[in-house]
């Protein structure tokens, strides 16, 4: 299928495509609200924006397999009928869009069929071949993951390593298992809500300005608004919501104080800086790890839990002296089954 086939005046399909993704937020809302009317069923917009996203992507590029993989990614928030219902109801809309703004219609039509009969064959294949063994947790899990590196992929290897830092502190601590692997997951999950923040904003190589830096902060709320709308996922959304609290009640989003702050969302916290500071960032180089000690130890007791923050601080002192290139290689990554490498950017900017 080719823009070059269309009749003289037609929108083409790639403007279709780029009217659809400008238009997420209203399309998305369309989608819900006629799911609601018409099935009685209730579904995310947040999930249904990513769905207008992909099959804008989808159409632009030819390729229906790209809403077929959202459609595997969001397997854990709804079910397959749900998640093909959701497909069919953007399809339609879609094609409204498309008469409306006077596209070829032959060619959208037939590619949102090929869309709609993909998403079908691949749900079928799923139930088919799906098992009993890996748990609905951690399924949704990778599945936000495999989003967020779809968008940004230093920030999803970012999350996976705050997560292992995370458990570590937690465990030199001594707390209980349960209490570790909700740090560890929660670490994983902490910068969801980074896939609602603007890509100019995102990857600027440079200061953000003051009305940038208050979309940026609000990353750690979205975060929280996305895992509570997943059933799975949402006993993480208060930790996730609060991973940027300081000590001192200089945080954000709610300014909590010391102890206000859970001990799970002060350990991500630890976790979170201290990785960011070892990274790679757009605008600056990693601190070595004698550097990120000594602004830790700067700012324990202020930004940071100053108990967990020794532990931190040990546990890194001991990677230095262990670890030639201060890497996290020889850290299990057992958790997810695959030996990704973790070579990523870090961010002082969102600490």
């Amino acid at each position: 299928m080719h823009d070059d086939n269309r009749s003289h005046g037609h929108t083409s399909r790639a403007q279709i495509a780029e009217l659809l993704d400008e238009r997420r937020v209203e399309v998305a809302n369309a989608i819900v609200a006629r799911m609601r009317q018409c099935d009685e069923v209730c579904v995310s917009p947040l999930i249904v924006r990513t769905l207008v996203h992909a099959l804008s992507q989808s159409i632009a590029e030819s390729l229906p397999d790209v809403v077929v993989h959202w459609s595997r990614m969001v397997s854990h928030a709804h079910p397959a009928p749900i998640v093909l219902a959701m497909v069919e109801t953007a399809c339609e809309v879609a094609e409204e869009l498309a008469h409306a703004e006077h596209a070829d219609m032959a060619t959208i039509v037939v590619f949102l069929e090929i869309v709609k009969s993909r998403a079908a064959t691949q749900s079928l294949d799923d139930v088919v071949s799906s098992g009993a063994d890996e748990p609905a947790l951690q399924t949704a899990i990778q599945s936000l993951l495999a989003m967020l590196r779809a968008r940004d992929d230093a920030t999803c290897n970012h999350s996976r390593a705050t997560g292992e830092w995370g458990g570590r502190i937690a465990r030199r601590m001594g707390l209980a298992p349960g209490v570790c692997e909700r740090i560890v997951k929660a670490g994983i999950l902490h910068d969801i809500g980074k896939i609602r923040v603007p890509d100019a904003i995102l990857f600027k190589p440079s200061a953000l300005e003051a009305d940038e830096w208050e979309i940026m902060k609000r990353h750690a709320q979205s975060g929280a608004d996305i895992l509570s709308e997943i059933p799975a996922l949402a006993e993480y959304a208060p930790i996730v919501g609060t991973h940027h609290e300081r000590f001192d009640g200089r945080g954000y989003p709610f300014g909590l104080f010391g102890e206000e702050i859970s001990l799970e969302s002060r350990v991500v916290s630890v976790a979170d800086s201290f990785h960011a500071m070892v990274s790679d960032r757009p605008y600056r180089r990693a601190l070595t790890y004698g550097e990120a000690i000594a602004a830790l130890t700067d700012g324990r007791g202020r930004q940071w839990d100053a108990e967990i923050t020794d532990i931190m601080i040990a546990l890194a002192a001991e990677e230095r002296n262990t670890s030639a290139d201060a890497g996290l290689m020889a850290i299990s990554t057992s958790f997810f089954g695959d030996p990704a490498r973790i070579s990523l950017p870090g961010s002082l900017r969102a600490i």
